[in-house]
């Protein structure tokens, strides 16, 4: 759950948070002796504005901000109406401030933390508006676009793939299914997974009714499905489980950030932590995993829930080979690409196989328990 942004369509609110916001910002990058003033009297007043217009403009957002408490606070029941007052001014401070939501203040464990640590934090708003800020709309568009990015790096897919819109014919699909009666389906811009499934043909009129069924509903990427290596396997067979790589072209080459190992639980076809998967960072350097596993409402796990295999020292297979084989992706891809998160995978040859590229959340923060906006700011700079 996040809070709330219908405010921002207020032009009078949003003028005025940005303003103050920006300009206090820029007061503080000159001297943190300043900001004492900025975090007691001006932030001060930005919340008391923020919750007496927003409450009256958007009442579900009180609503939204009790419910994420009551989620990361078992014992809501027995807490003080004084510590909740303090707990959700607190919560909006720092999203006036910092640009996290509700659950990203949980999350990052922004109860224990001071004003300066805070700041290490990229949130989900600020890493979508830096990257937009540099790179524009056209870059994340053609990256949400998964049919567009395919062609940009079919190379490295290693399997066939086939595109249900307007300019692909009917024949195309069918041609598919006669070589793979059974597939994946994922929706053209979908993320986290939503709305991707597993299926099978078993006739001719099996392929007509699924055809016209994903026509009505939008543009659909089909894909053959990986079988993947029995060391990824190991972890969770039902999902193909997955590395992000989050990659960034740097004047000092090609540079990674916090990258991390997705597995689904058991059932699952998809590894996203947004439909119950779990993942780990690991060591860039050496492809280690050096923390624990995650889910995406905080839960940590010494060892998988399903399979028990424990996360922390587990050695990404072939990870020599891959690195090399994310600079040779990222380079042949055109120059404005600066910074890709890759999904890749390892197939039961022992090749690593493209999933997909995107823009995606920097969830390895919550495994790290590492904010990791300063990197993030000096790689795309």
């Amino acid at each position: 759950m996040r809070i709330n942004k219908n405010y921002q369509k207020n032009g009078f609110l949003k003028q005025l948070f940005v303003t103050l916001d920006e300009k206090s910002r820029g007061l503080l990058d000159k001297s943190k002796w300043t900001h004492p003033i900025y975090e007691r009297i001006i932030l001060s007043l930005e919340t008391a504005f923020y919750q007496a217009g927003n409450y009256k403009i958007i009442p579900s957002f009180k609503k939204e901000l009790d419910e994420t408490i009551q989620r990361y606070h078992t014992d809501y029941a027995c807490l003080s109406s004084k510590f909740l007052k303090n707990l959700e001014k607190d919560i909006v401070k720092a999203h006036l401030c910092y640009h996290v939501s509700a659950e990203e203040y949980f999350l990052y464990d922004f109860e224990h933390q001071d004003y300066w640590q805070r700041w290490e934090w990229l949130s989900d708003k600020d890493r979508l508006d830096i990257l937009l800020q540099h790179f524009g709309e056209n870059v994340f568009e053609e990256l949400t676009d998964k049919s567009f990015f395919y062609n940009l790096a079919k190379d490295y897919f290693h399997r066939d793939v086939c595109v249900i819109n307007d300019e692909q014919s009917q024949e195309d699909f069918q041609k598919f299914t006669k070589a793979h009666s059974r597939f994946i389906v994922k929706p053209i811009g979908g993320t986290m997974g939503a709305d991707t499934f597993v299926t099978e043909v078993k006739n001719e009129e099996d392929v007509k009714n699924l055809y016209q069924q994903l026509k009505q509903k939008g543009d659909w990427m089909i894909e053959q499905l990986i079988v993947q290596h029995p060391d990824t396997a190991s972890w969770n067979e039902s999902s193909v489980n997955t590395l992000r790589i989050p990659s960034f072209r740097t004047n000092d080459g090609i540079r990674i950030l916090q990258p991390f190992f997705r597995t689904g639980r058991k059932g699952s076809v998809v590894d996203n932590a947004g439909h119950g998967g779990i993942f780990a960072v690991f060591d860039p350097e050496t492809g280690i995993i050096t923390t624990d596993g995650v889910d995406e409402h905080g839960g940590r796990f010494e060892y998988h829930p399903d399979s028990q295999k424990k996360f922390k020292g587990w050695q990404i297979p072939r990870w020599e080979e891959l690195k090399a084989l994310v600079k040779e992706i990222h380079h042949s891809l055109p120059a404005h690409h600066r910074y890709v998160g890759f999904d890749l995978a390892l197939d039961k040859d022992g090749q690593w196989v493209l999933i997909e590229g995107n823009w995606g959340q920097m969830v390895g923060q919550m495994a790290e328990l590492k904010g990791i906006r300063k990197e993030f700011i000096e790689y795309i700079s």
